[in-house]
């Protein structure tokens, strides 16, 4: 692969100081923004229905307070209006005593989740949403999926920011998307802090990441109703352990392994599989800056992830095993949330968001797989 160049200018940004980056990003191109969009607005979390149809969560002042307010678009992105709000607060980094929700997601075009810790949902697209019973009783919501007519929880029994309690997760799916009841999915998921649920149409995959040293748990499904383990490619035995797994159709998957060494810095290494991951095949080692990582895959096989420890980086595969880093800032790690393809060329990511240590929460996007991001105005 080429080497690319930074074409991202964030605020409060440099992109100067570290390997891989450029003196003086390009500016980007600007983004006609929605009229009705809240001051002051910072995102926090994106979720896509279609190319065309996306919503954002984030935060805005409102008169002595600050609302979770919900953007919506149906215009790729080029426009965004107030959908409404989630009685709830972004959940911040370091401040475990207000708890609130982290992720949107949605299953339709008027079904949707708000989540992490706590649990919401909208009926009608946005405009209004109702607390839920986390399934269970369990007191948080690690990771959530949905596909258009089925939605896949993992659930922990343990307090939000106060570690591990000793009780395993739990993994609920419901089929009955608004508001209906939740079914437990029997599959042994010991004690964790994290977790990741991913869906495509009927392909599922779960991962119960052992921060202990222990043994990944890696489930898959390609009905959406019974499971069975895969292999994990990780090497948990050497502190690799296996945190994201991403479909890109109906049998083929990325899966995403970690282990950080320190000094803002992690081993990261993507695997590819054809075969809903009974089998893979390595897609190369990634740069090592970076530890806080997200992967983005698209149904033609372009890989993107998403890191950030001492900076915020960007790195891009376009089939083979070979990396690029298009971004590295040394803005002291402001970090990344939700990167995702929606079509083969065209990624968004949540830069800076809102509840991560007080981020500027702005939306980048790259139409050409990655090799160039720019800021997409609300």
């Amino acid at each position: 692969m080429a080497a690319v160049g930074v074409a991202l200018a964030l605020p409060g940004t440099s992109a100067s100081a570290l390997p891989g980056s450029r003196p003086k990003p390009r500016t980007p191109a600007v983004v006609a923004a929605g009229k009705s969009v809240p001051a002051g607005y910072r995102a926090n979390s994106i979720s896509w229905l279609t190319p065309k149809r996306g919503w954002v969560l984030g935060s805005a002042p409102c008169g002595q307070k600050t609302c979770s307010d919900v953007l919506a678009t149906t215009s790729r992105g080029k426009t965004w209006n107030l959908a409404g709000a989630v009685p709830a607060p972004i959940s911040t980094v370091g401040e475990p005593s207000n708890p609130g929700i982290t992720d949107i997601r949605f299953a339709t075009s008027t079904v949707g989740w708000a989540f992490g810790p706590k649990l919401f949902q909208t009926t009608d697209g946005g405009a209004s949403w109702a607390s839920m019973t986390i399934p269970g009783n369990g007191r948080q919501v690690l990771s959530l999926a949905t596909s258009s007519k089925t939605a896949y929880a993992v659930v922990s029994a343990c307090r939000y920011a106060e570690g591990l309690c000793g009780q395993p997760l739990t993994f609920w799916r419901t089929t009955t998307l608004a508001g209906g009841p939740w079914t437990q999915v029997k599959m042994r998921l010991p004690v964790a802090i994290s977790a990741d649920v991913a869906v495509l149409d009927k392909s599922v995959y779960v991962i119960d990441s052992q921060s202990d040293g222990g043994t990944d748990r890696f489930y898959a499904s390609t009905d959406g109703r019974h499971f069975s383990t895969r292999p994990v490619p990780c090497d948990n035995a050497k502190g690799v352990g296996l945190i994201q797994a991403v479909p890109m159709s109906a049998s083929r998957v990325a899966l995403l392994c970690e282990a950080p060494i320190g000094f803002g810095k992690a081993y990261k290494k993507v695997y590819r599989s054809t075969d809903n991951a009974e089998t893979d095949r390595s897609a190369g080692v990634l740069g090592m800056y970076g530890i806080q990582t997200q992967l983005a895959a698209s149904a033609s096989g372009n890989l993107a992830v998403a890191s950030s420890s001492i900076g915020s980086f960007m790195y891009v595969n376009d089939g083979g095993k070979a990396w690029a880093m298009p971004i590295g800032f040394s803005d002291g790690g402001a970090g990344w949330n939700d990167i995702v393809y929606t079509t083969n060329r065209t990624a968004w990511v949540v830069y800076a968001p809102a509840g991560f240590f007080n981020g500027v929460g702005r939306l980048a996007v790259t139409h050409d797989a990655g090799r160039t991001w720019a800021i997409s105005p609300f």
